[in-house]
Parts: C-alpha cells; structure tokens; sequence
C-alpha cells in the first residue's frame, strides 16, 4: 500500500463519488467506503461500516478513524462525498505545503468562527436533536471552551499519522458517539 491515502465514504447514495484528480493517481491509493459499489475507476471500494443505525454517523466513523482503517498510511486526506478535487499541486506538495509544522491541516469554517453559533445553526436546520445538541455545548461552556475561539470547515482533512492524531481521531469519535453527530 502506498504511504498515502485519498479516502471518502458515501452512504446509501447521498453522494456521487468523484474521479481521482489525473495529477494524483500514482501517488496515492484511492478508497471509497460506500454501501452501493458504483462503478469508480481509480477508486477502491470497501463495505461501508453499518454499526450505528444512523447513516451519517456510519460514514463519519471512516472519516474520523483513518488510523483504524489505514494503519500503514503516513499521510491521509480525507474528501467529503461532495468535494471534487481541483489542485494543481502534487500531492506530496500538499505535504509540504500545509503540513509543514503541523500534523492537521483544515480549512476555516467560511461562515462562522464560534462552535456555540454552529450549534444554533444546527438546531435550526435540525440536522440532530435540539436536546443533544445543548448538553453538548453545555459540557464546553462548562469547561471552559471559550466563545468565537475558531471552527473548521471538515469538509477536507488532511492529516500526519501520528500518536497525537491517533488520540485526536479517538476523542472526536467518542465526542460523535456520546454527542451530537454534527462535532
């Protein structure tokens, strides 16, 4: 397996999956967690995970666990279904780039910087239960997370595989399975 891996999950066919971008095919090993298996040139399609009864929990678990699903990869970048990749950058420079002294690299939210906006964004476009999302929140004001402090867009991850990441990946997961989906 190559070191680095192009991954996306799609369930129950809310998402079309994308091509790979030309530029990109030989440096990285594309897979699709997908529970219809189109037919996707340049992709590997693996079962999507159905633990949860939830679909978009199903596919975040992919997105979340890159460690668990990738053990051997250095590098990961995760795609939301909806994402179709233009750059004309190398992959690796991508490495270069924006993981230079970091392990994580995200896009900014472009609409909102605070994550207590994003739960009343949330709750108004009902995308989890109004209950779930407050005690959630609660929890952070509870502990001090501070008000307009920075929110990332998810939507792209591109991620080292390190111990520090690995315990990053664990705690969003515990966050998505005791919480809201949405975190």
């Amino acid at each position: 397996m190559k070191d680095f891996v192009v991954y996306t999950a799609i369930s129950r066919g809310y998402d079309t999956l994308k091509p790979p971008p030309a530029l990109w095919r030989d440096a990285a090993h594309f897979v699709a967690f997908m529970d219809v298996a189109p037919l996707a040139p340049g992709w590997e399609i693996r079962p999507l995970h159905h633990g949860f009864g939830d679909p978009c929990r199903n596919a975040k678990i992919h997105k979340i666990l890159a460690h668990h699903y990738f053990p051997q990869a250095r590098y990961s970048l995760w795609v939301d279904g909806s994402v179709l990749i233009h750059s004309p950058l190398p992959l690796r420079e991508w490495i270069a780039q924006y993981l230079d002294g970091c392990d994580l690299a995200v896009f900014a939210h472009r609409c909102r910087q605070c994550i207590y906006v994003e739960a009343e964004h949330c709750i108004a476009c009902g995308v989890d239960s109004p209950e779930v999302i407050q005690r959630q929140v609660c929890r952070y004001r509870d502990e001090g997370y501070p008000e307009n402090n920075g929110l990332a867009e998810c939507t792209v991850l591109l991620r080292r595989h390190t111990r520090q990441i690995e315990l990053l990946n664990e705690t969003w997961h515990e966050e998505i399975c005791r919480h809201s989906r949405r975190r």
